[in-house]
């Protein structure tokens, strides 16, 4: 039994809580928050865009901490899930990799790739397996699409669009993710899902050309990515974290091949439909949600002492490389080499 303990109680960390709790091969051993009153037996739900997840303390299995160096520190934790503010993520990471622990941390990697590379440094050297929690790349919706294009059964990839929207974030604590030099902008805290997504499903890209505009955040919350292969084909991808309040989330693509398509919204009751010359069908998808197959893969990884292939920490300080070349394609209005 794998024990664990997780590093912010907020909206992602409560979430994956939640999910571990449908784990047989691990468990939540302990938890740190440096708000003591979030770490109260029967508090409140935890709100977030995605709605609102239980927190489910008990002290009688729960060690609890305000101090996270303490849980890193704690003998009876194997893996630290670190669901912290992203400007905090590198250093974390860091800690508790120098402690011999498995880390898996919430996306993105870090704030910048100068960041990434200084964890990947460290993790080279650690005994503990290090992913980074690229969760769209577990959805059943975008696992589905990756499959479709890696067997090829509907032919040469034409066109991606994928897009996501979303109102301004205002839930977190000290309200960090409304500060770009804390969050990095929505262009990092929401688009990479897809900025990432588009490298893990086709490699990576020759060069970005980009678009934006500054939000709420002060940062980019508003950015159109054309994404530029040596292969003929269109891809795209862009995200608005600027929307009304009554707007609320959605996230989808649209994909064209050669002799099909596939059509995805979150909020469609359908997920995927699928189209082609003998007519419109909806794929059966696996009812597990992302948080809990990519927490469950990593677990299973740790377990079996392999490397987390699926999402290797190098392909996911690319994920902020690429962001990082998308705002820079923003401020020159070029497109940026990779």
């Amino acid at each position: 039994m794998l024990r664990v303990g997780i590093i912010g109680w907020g909206g992602m960390g409560t979430r994956h809580f939640s999910r571990y709790g449908r784990l047989k091969n691990a468990e939540v051993t302990a938890i740190a928050d440096t708000q003591a009153e979030r770490l109260c037996p029967g508090g409140g739900p935890v709100r977030t865009n995605l709605g609102a997840n239980e927190t489910g303390i008990d002290p009688e299995r729960h060690r609890l901490y305000t101090d996270p160096q303490e849980l890193i520190d704690d003998p009876g934790v194997d893996l630290v899930d670190i669901c912290l503010p992203t400007f905090l993520h590198a250093e974390y990471m860091q800690k508790a990799l120098r402690a011999g622990k498995h880390v898996l941390c919430e996306k993105p990697m870090a704030m910048s790739y100068a960041e990434c590379r200084s964890v990947l440094e460290v993790a080279e050297q650690a005994p503990g397996k290090l992913m980074v929690a690229q969760c769209v790349r577990f959805f059943p919706a975008y696992e589905y699409l990756y499959e479709t294009v890696r067997s090829g059964r509907l032919g040469r990839l034409l066109h991606l669009d994928m897009w996501r929207a979303s109102t301004p974030p205002t839930w977190s604590w000290q309200n960090w993710l409304q500060k770009s030099d804390r969050s990095g902008g929505m262009i990092l805290d929401l688009h990479v899902h897809d900025a990432d997504f588009v490298h893990h499903l086709l490699g990576r890209p020759r060069a970005v050309c980009s678009t934006g505009a500054v939000g709420p955040t002060g940062g980019y919350d508003i950015v159109d990515t054309q994404y530029i292969y040596e292969q003929k084909m269109a891809v795209r991808a862009a995200a608005n974290a600027a929307m009304p309040p009554p707007f609320g989330f959605e996230a989808g693509y649209r994909v064209a091949f050669e002799r099909g398509s596939l059509r995805y919204e979150a909020s469609d009751e359908h997920g995927v439909t699928e189209t082609t010359g003998e007519g419109v069908r909806h794929p059966e998808l696996s009812p597990i949600d992302g948080y809990e197959k990519e927490i469950a893969y990593f677990v299973h990884c740790i377990l079996n002492d392999e490397g987390p292939a699926m999402a290797e920490p190098e392909s996911s300080a690319f994920s902020v490389r690429l962001v990082e070349a998308e705002k820079e394609s923003i401020e020159t209005g070029r497109s940026v080499e990779l």
